[in-house]
């Protein structure tokens, strides 16, 4: 779906789904930071998507990237704002992210950004359980594919 000045960026929006958007984490921090996570807090399977890529290196010279954690468990908006706030303190989200607990919902994109970033890959999938809200954003993700976005 492009326009004269770009394209149209669509994204899976909630306000009772767990979205986490760690940007500059190293792949296998974020997938491991989500599976401890929800076995701890009991918050169902995790799907973990890369959003984009990064050229950015950590003080090793690993390659950092950006993904999101997608939660399965269903949970009120107060429960999410107490997660990101948890998240934050853990340091796998940035200031930015935590404003997001004051507007009532969460977006992470799915599909290409201006033809420089191409859509979210799953790089991840962790089976715990409930997965209701992972299955939510998979099939509007698989819905935005098919129709060529």
């Amino acid at each position: 779906m492009k326009t004269e000045n770009g394209n149209v960026v669509l994204g899976y929006t909630s306000d009772s789904v767990l979205m986490l958007d760690c940007d500059l984490k190293r792949k296998v921090e974020v997938i491991e930071f989500g599976k401890e996570y929800t076995l701890f807090h009991d918050l169902g399977s995790i799907l973990t998507i890369e959003t984009s890529k990064s050229t950015q290196l950590d003080l090793f010279g690993n390659l950092l990237g950006n993904y999101a954690i997608i939660f399965g468990k269903i949970l009120r908006w107060e429960e999410i704002r107490w997660h990101i706030a948890e998240c934050y303190r853990l340091g796998m989200i940035n200031k930015a992210f935590t404003a997001l607990r004051e507007f009532g919902s969460i977006t992470i994109r799915v599909n290409a950004k201006n033809n420089r970033i191409p859509a979210p890959e799953i790089v991840y999938y962790f089976p715990n359980g409930d997965d209701k809200g992972v299955k939510g954003f998979l099939d509007h993700w698989k819905m935005c594919k098919d129709l060529g976005t």
